[in-house]
């Protein structure tokens, strides 16, 4: 009975270090008359010390005017590898490819209607055990965008500051921002903060804020994560507030108009 229970120990902790979830709810107000609202999740799977492996299915509820859809947006599917120099100041190193299916009915505007595949590079510093330091750039390597907040044929930067006030509670703060998009008159530029509290072992709530500074970044957002997932759809900083705005909006509707089909019936 003992090597059983012992057994059963070993097969619950790898399972714990190799799978991981979290469960998201985000909105954000675009205009006046605007606003996305999602329900999400990232389920992920270390297949490597330096590879995880993750999928976002998204719930997404659009709002223009009058008019309401919601429906399944695309499914991103990430794999992200991380490696630490071990040097001073901590630095680390992180890529990712993403890989977009398009599930959502694009003839209502949720998802694009195409395969699309984006990459996301980032670098981070520690300079003292208790804050860190990170950017982290993303781009679409097709007409699609990464996120539903992404402007088409932009690049995302996002630079990160945590601190760890106490061995449970972290507060983040971020400034990001789409460069070289088509219409750099419009360019979303946006701050958010955050905060994150260890519940038990790895579970972890967070919740964030973000506000538009100019262009098109939505005027107000608000995310809610809940689960053990360390890394999400970030390749290197899973805490910064606006990489969980965006998280929960990566496989959400289509913005800056109709899918592929074009069509609107059956709405």
């Amino acid at each position: 009975m003992g090597i059983l229970v012992a057994s059963l120990s070993l097969f619950r902790l790898a399972v714990a270090q190799t799978w991981a979830a979290t469960a998201s709810a985000g909105t954000v107000h675009l205009t006046d008359s605007s606003s996305l609202n999602a329900l999400g999740g990232v389920v992920e799977y270390r297949a490597l010390r330096w590879l995880t492996l993750g999928a976002a299915p998204t719930l997404v509820r659009s709002t223009v005017g009058t008019q309401t859809t919601s429906g399944f947006g695309d499914l991103p599917l990430t794999a992200a590898a991380s490696k630490e120099l071990g040097t001073a100041w901590g630095p680390e190193l992180a890529a990712a490819v993403t890989l977009t299916v398009p599930t959502g009915n694009s003839a209502c505007g949720l998802g694009s209607g195409v395969t699309s595949v984006g990459m996301e590079v980032g670098a981070g510093l520690s300079p003292a055990d208790a804050l860190h330091f990170s950017v982290d750039a993303s781009r679409s390597l097709s007409a699609v965008t990464l996120s539903a907040l992404d402007a088409r044929g932009s690049t995302w930067l996002d630079v990160d500051a945590d601190v760890d006030f106490t061995s449970r509670l972290t507060g983040s703060a971020s400034l990001g921002g789409d460069f070289g998009g088509m219409d750099t008159t419009t360019a979303a530029r946006e701050v958010g903060a955050g905060a994150r509290y260890t519940l038990h072992g790895p579970l972890t709530l967070s919740v964030d804020v973000t506000h538009r500074l100019s262009g098109i970044a939505p005027t107000w957002g608000l995310a809610v994560t809940l689960g053990t997932a360390s890394s999400g759809l970030s390749a290197l900083n899973p805490s910064s507030p606006l990489w969980h705005q965006r998280q929960v909006f990566s496989g959400g509707v289509n913005i800056h108009g109709r899918g592929k089909s074009g069509g609107t019936g059956g709405c």
